[in-house]
């Protein structure tokens, strides 16, 4: 029997660690854990060594009927990472030519932009998020498919 009690002791203080180990950041123990932070567009404190211009305040997000999908910040390190990394979104237009047909960016020849998916929270489907790159680094966002966008870098 005591030795059931030692056996037992030992796994609810493994499992302790464990717990401490992958959620103590949650738990406001600090970051304990080793592993990168979350590959996410959502905004979160492991992201604080980040550029912070890389995080999209208050967004609003539109679904395809008109309803806010989706209100909050959006952290586009994830997306930037991505594409640093040579990986691409599963949707087709993700790292293909951006035409500019809206005329909203600055004007240059066709090829010059690329646009990436930025994925909405909550939306099974790819949404209306955009990340259009240039050339020579420029980036701009766009939360309503192209109306409007902010330049980021």
């Amino acid at each position: 029997m005591k030795n059931n009690r030692s056996t037992l002791s030992t796994i609810i203080l493994i499992l302790a660690f464990v717990g401490i180990y992958l959620f103590g950041d949650r738990l406001g123990l600090g970051n304990t854990s080793s592993s990168p932070p979350p590959s996410s567009t959502q905004s979160s404190s492991t992201t604080q060594n980040q550029d912070a211009s890389l995080v999209m305040r208050d967004v609003k997000i539109y679904d395809l009927d008109g309803d806010l999908a989706y209100e909050g910040d959006i952290d586009l390190f994830p997306v930037f990472d991505r594409i640093e990394r040579g990986e691409s979104d599963p949707h087709d237009n993700d790292g293909s030519v951006f035409q500019n047909r809206e005329g909203l960016l600055p004007d240059q020849p066709r090829g010059y932009y690329r646009e990436y998916v930025v994925r909405t929270p909550g939306l099974s489907s790819v949404g209306p998020q955009r990340l259009i790159l240039g050339e020579n680094g420029e980036a701009y966002y766009t939360s309503d498919h192209y109306e409007s966008f902010t330049q980021v870098r």
